[in-house]
């Protein structure tokens, strides 16, 4: 077995662990074949008397296969209950908390100053969901703050006509990597569980996924962005936009137009109304 399988079935197991699954049912038993066997040889001397009637052979039944909530690869289930509104900070602070304290990844907990959580209301239609932590949100503490958060947050009021407290930010990543580097794949895995979870409490509507680290590592593929924008894909039954990275748009303001374009098609897609030109 590869070590790439072993880590997605890591990852996916870990995920079970945290959604309260603790035991993987054990596959059906297989049906036993009957074997014809020669008895001439060693058949014991025939006996005088009636015949024994022998019984029927009856065929083993399997028994119900048994359905998991979470599959072990593949898009992901957030099905099941759904959390009370009411609930829903409560359980987001205890997972901050959590986040807070984790150790998994030493080299992070070694350069940061503090997690970056995510914030924005926890009953949110519209969840935000990047890469990782930059040096402005290591400092503070909070998602998007630095010059690219100014554009998210610009995308959101200006754009959009929402509120940034309406939405929520988070990242795939909870703690800056350092040198601002890209989150190795270890370093995602361990973190994942934890988006995971974010989503399942606040159930948004819809997700905007930015940029191509955010989006490969939520729908597991490896396209580019180019083939990734510009249409709706899935998440856990979550329609899903990705578009560019804020950071990317700053770098590459040719970037702006087809940003523009992912943020109508999401519009629409909410009932959302779209000015007529593009904010500036």
């Amino acid at each position: 077995m590869s070590d790439e399988m072993m880590r997605q079935i890591r990852q996916r197991l870990e995920s079970l662990r945290r959604a309260g699954i603790e035991r993987i049912p054990s596959p059906p038993p297989q049906r036993v074949i009957e074997r014809s066997v020669r008895t001439d040889l060693a058949e014991p001397p025939a006996i005088a008397g009636p015949p024994i009637p022998r019984p029927s052979p009856v065929a083993p039944t399997s028994p119900a296969p048994v359905m998991l909530s979470t599959p072990l690869f593949g898009e992901p289930d957030i099905g099941g209950t759904e959390v009370p509104a009411e609930h829903r900070p409560d359980l987001l602070a205890a997972l901050a908390s959590e986040v807070a304290e984790c150790s998994r990844c030493p080299m992070l907990v070694a350069s940061r100053s503090r997690t970056v959580f995510g914030e924005g209301s926890p009953t949110a239609r519209l969840m935000f969901i990047g890469e990782a932590p930059g040096a402005e949100e290591d400092r503070t503490g909070r998602p998007f703050v630095g010059k690219a958060g100014i554009l998210l947050t610009d995308m959101i009021t200006k754009g959009m006509g929402l509120a940034r407290e309406d939405v929520f930010i988070a990242n795939v990543v909870k703690s800056r990597p350092p040198e601002n580097r890209n989150p190795t794949p270890e370093e995602i895995a361990n973190c994942l569980p934890y988006l995971e979870r974010q989503i399942a409490i606040i159930r948004p509507q819809f997700l905007c996924v930015l940029g191509k680290i955010a989006a490969s590592t939520l729908l597991q593929t490896a396209l580019p962005m180019n083939r990734l924008r510009g249409k709706w894909h899935s998440y856990g039954g979550i329609p899903t936009i990705v578009t560019w990275h804020p950071a990317y748009v700053l770098r590459t303001p040719s970037a702006k137009k087809e940003t523009w374009e992912d943020l109508q098609m999401l519009m629409k897609r909410m009932g959302l109304k779209v000015p007529e030109k593009r904010p500036g």
